[in-house]
């Protein structure tokens, strides 16, 4: 026999200490706000003296008591999962009676302004949840469809309301809950909510869910980019001028409303997507976006807006290219008409897809002089960036095989600067192969080049070992000059191959040393 089954009980023999042993609905309206009253409220949904619809009437109070000195939600799991060890039809037959109410006040509208009104919600909300292990099984779609359906209706102030987040509960609840959340995504919902539905879509929907989310966000990035959705906005920002007793400049208006735009499409709509790229519609948008250049005739102001949307939705392509956009990819990359911005995002797809087709278009980059010590033009940076762009690129998908062709395509002209970043990253692409070339790097301490040599020396500090230390000790005495902005910055700093190679020396031996404590 449970404990509160004792409790009612032991009040039916003490009938003259307890006159309320005999609850009716007076007394369970009442107890809502006693001290004793939510433990009396407990017994009664535990107890079979009573009936049905009472022991549904008590615990339907226990949802709706507003108390701070007690948890309802504990009180009312506490309830049944000592009524489902004792009696689990009962428990299936009692939540299956709340359904109505629940459903009802879940669908009620509360006011923003309403507190009390939402907290009774969110009371709601959290108990229709907690009861649908509880439920029989027909009335659990139910209960989701209700719970679910009060976080779409109100994304973005709803979705973190109470002890359960939209996220938690869509999670725990599977594929159906997240295939709810679709008809929560609208060109009107805050960029931020519209991200977080499309990353629980992403993660939990079902392939039928994810492909109707696809299609609608893309539906959504159309609907933004026509005039009604930048009227939408500027009325919008009308009345929040108004409210605010500010002046209304319509050019200013206008200004922010085409701002606030780009804003929901750039980091709602596009950002969004990233969740789903995966699905062909989406992929096919983004790279339509992409492909999408300025008009010869448009103005700065718009080429930037476009060019900002072209490198948010390459950024949202990563990790789900494919083979079939390689070519697209590196037309966008190596185009000196694109802002460096999209460039730099078409050759970090590029670098998803892996595919040795793209070396050949690739080493022309590498062998760009970019800066002299007598020269460093803003072409000539240009040039250095994108021969560091191309180089690390080159690395990471030709591997091990390509390192000393890489070496020799490296250009020598008299003069010619390399940042130490860019070495450093050249070594660090090759310490990241697989196996490790060390043999083939170790060729490097005895190249002419002294930019080779640090390439070498950077890369033996990461992957090198205690046998490497003889070959890298020899350039110690290395007076070639390095050249290029950022050596005297190093800490230490470095003048000559030399500094170079004592500063890997000790950051090899340090390593060493921690593995080996």
């Amino acid at each position: 026999m449970g404990w509160m089954s004792k409790i009612v009980l032991i009040c039916a023999a003490a009938a003259t200490m307890w006159a309320g042993c005999k609850a009716d609905s007076d007394n369970i309206e009442a107890w809502k706000g006693t001290v004793k009253g939510p433990t009396r409220l407990m017994a009664v949904v535990g107890s079979d003296h009573y009936s049905d619809d009472l022991r549904t009437e008590a615990a339907l109070a226990i949802v709706e008591m507003d108390r701070s000195d007690v948890s309802s939600l504990n009180l009312l799991r506490e309830a049944f999962d000592e009524l489902r060890r004792e009696d689990p039809q009962a428990s299936e037959t009692i939540v299956a009676a709340m359904v109505p109410r629940l459903e009802a006040l879940l669908a009620e509208e509360s006011p923003s302004s309403d507190n009390g009104a939402l907290q009774a919600q969110v009371r709601a909300k959290d108990a229709a949840y907690l009861v649908i292990p509880y439920a029989p099984e027909e009335s659990r779609a139910a209960l989701t469809r209700s719970v679910v359906g009060w976080y779409s209706r109100d994304f973005e102030r709803r979705s973190l309301a109470g002890d359960y987040s939209a996220e938690q509960v869509t999670r725990s609840l599977g594929a159906e809950a997240a295939g709810m959340l679709v008809d929560a995504l609208h060109e009107k919902i805050a960029p931020q909510a519209m991200i977080k539905i499309a990353e629980i879509i992403g993660e939990d929907g079902d392939p039928q869910t994810k492909k109707r989310a696809a299609d609608r966000l893309v539906q959504i990035e159309k609907e933004m980019e026509r005039p009604r959705f930048v009227q939408w906005l500027s009325v919008e920002i009308r009345k929040s001028l108004e409210a605010a007793g500010e002046p209304v400049d319509e050019a200013r208006m206008a200004a922010v409303a085409i701002y606030n735009r780009e804003n929901y499409i750039n980091n709602g709509a596009l950002a969004a997507m990233k969740h789903l790229a995966d699905q062909q519609v989406v992929s096919t948008r983004l790279l339509r976006i992409a492909d999408t250049k300025p008009g010869s005739t448009d103005t700065e102001a718009w080429a930037e807006r476009l060019n900002a949307r072209r490198a948010t939705a390459l950024r949202a392509l990563e990790g789900h290219v494919k083979r079939a956009h390689l070519n697209r990819l590196l037309s966008i990359a190596l185009d000196p008409s694109n802002s460096l911005e999209v460039r730099d995002y078409a050759f970090d797809r590029v670098g998803d897809i892996r595919s040795r087709s793209a070396l050949p278009r690739l080493w022309p980059l590498v062998q760009r002089p970019g800066c002299t010590a007598t020269s460093c033009t803003a072409s000539a940076k240009l040039d250095k960036r994108l021969r560091w762009r191309a180089g690390e690129l080159v690395l990471s998908v030709g591997g091990p095989s390509t390192i000393e062709k890489f070496a020799q395509q490296l250009p020598a002209v008299s003069g010619v600067q390399y940042e130490p970043e860019e070495l450093e990253g050249y070594a660090t692409r090759m310490s990241q192969m697989t196996p490790p070339p060390t043999s083939t790097v170790l060729e490097l301490l005895d190249s002419q080049h002294w930019w080779n040599r640090v390439v070498a020396l950077r890369y033996l500090e990461r992957r090198g070992g205690e046998p490497d230390l003889p070959a890298m000790k020899r350039l110690m005495t290395d007076a070639t000059a390095v050249v290029g902005e950022g050596w005297s910055e190093l800490n230490p700093p470095a003048k000559r191959v030399g500094d170079v190679a004592k500063a890997a020396i000790d950051a090899l031996q340090a390593r060493e040393q921690g593995d080996n404590e």
